[in-house]
């Protein structure tokens, strides 16, 4: 199978440009704050936390905004200099992890996924390195993403795609069920961010879902001229009152348990104790409601 990311050009693009990303630091910072917020809902502690992919920033200053206090917190990323400081290793979600199976009590990844080839395979090692009712949590950028982006270049002509491929909610959601994960969720946020100019757009937006490996890519350097016209008709076309110029993130939340019998379990077919005909008898009729509702 040809790999649609080849870790050596992520590695490449990334440790070359995620350091200047100011941007795409604060979408980071913004989501794993959201990830973590879902995460003190639960109500329980997680004491051997592995994050997936910290390079462009950590979980830790959240999780301890919120209480959480994990015994442990290692850190990995495909490039290991961006974890200067923190306990981590190098690694890709692409191979088995180097823990011994059952290791963690919760595995969590804030905006990587998108970058994986084989994401069942990915889900597969997370899966297996999580203890028994250990939780997988994770954000991935949904395929309403980049928007503006991919009606500006429609409206110039280009028919090359310009944007990785990306999930749906019901396609996440099946990747979860299918490797067996139990309790599985998806949910979605939509997220804006602005830029002053375009140019200060397209540096920034090229590196964070946009850069453009995919294979349906136009091949060579984008022209100055398709530059140009782009930048003409992404500022005529969404320009905001106060001349900045919006890209939509539509960003996927996942959520999944490694199975644990003491787990809820769905009810087996004909198995109810409640009849619905004596449920529906107690609630008040239509027309009665619609009276309410006009009263």
């Amino acid at each position: 199978m040809t790999e649609l990311y080849p870790l050596s050009r992520l590695q490449h693009n990334f440790g070359r440009t995620l350091g200047t990303m100011a941007n795409s630091r604060a979408v980071h910072n913004e989501v794993a704050r959201r990830l973590t917020d879902r995460l003190a809902d639960m109500k329980r502690p997680f004491p051997l936390v592995l994050d997936l992919g910290s390079g462009a920033g950590s979980f830790a200053p959240h999780m301890a905004e919120v209480g959480l206090t994990p015994d442990s917190l290692i850190h990995t990323d495909i490039i290991p200099a961006l974890l200067t400081g923190r306990s981590g290793v190098g690694l890709s979600a692409e191979f088995p992890l180097p823990f011994a199976n059952g290791t963690f009590d919760l595995i969590i990844s804030n905006l990587m996924l998108h970058w994986v080839n084989n994401v069942p395979q990915a889900l597969m090692h997370i899966g297996r390195a999580l203890k028994p009712d250990g939780l997988f949590l994770a954000s991935t950028l949904g395929n309403n993403s980049f928007t503006e982006f991919k009606t500006a270049f429609d409206a110039i002509g280009s028919r090359h795609a310009h944007v990785i491929p990306l999930t749906d909610v019901q396609s996440a959601g099946a990747a979860l069920q299918k490797v067996g994960f139990a309790m599985p969720v998806v949910d979605r946020d939509v997220i804006t961010v602005t830029y002053p100019d375009f140019t200060a757009l397209y540096e920034d937006i090229k590196n964070t879902g946009s850069r453009n490996l995919h294979p349906n890519r136009a091949r060579g350097l984008m022209t100055p001229r398709t530059l140009k016209a782009m930048e003409t008709v992404y500022t005529d076309m969404f320009a905001l009152p106060d001349g900045k110029l919006p890209v939509t993130l539509e960003v996927l939340y996942l959520h999944g348990w490694r199975p644990h019998s003491s787990q809820q379990k769905p009810l087996k077919p004909g198995t109810a104790t409640v009849d619905l005909s004596e449920v529906l008898k107690s609630l008040p009729s239509r027309r009665l409601q619609e009276e309410d509702r006009n009263t």
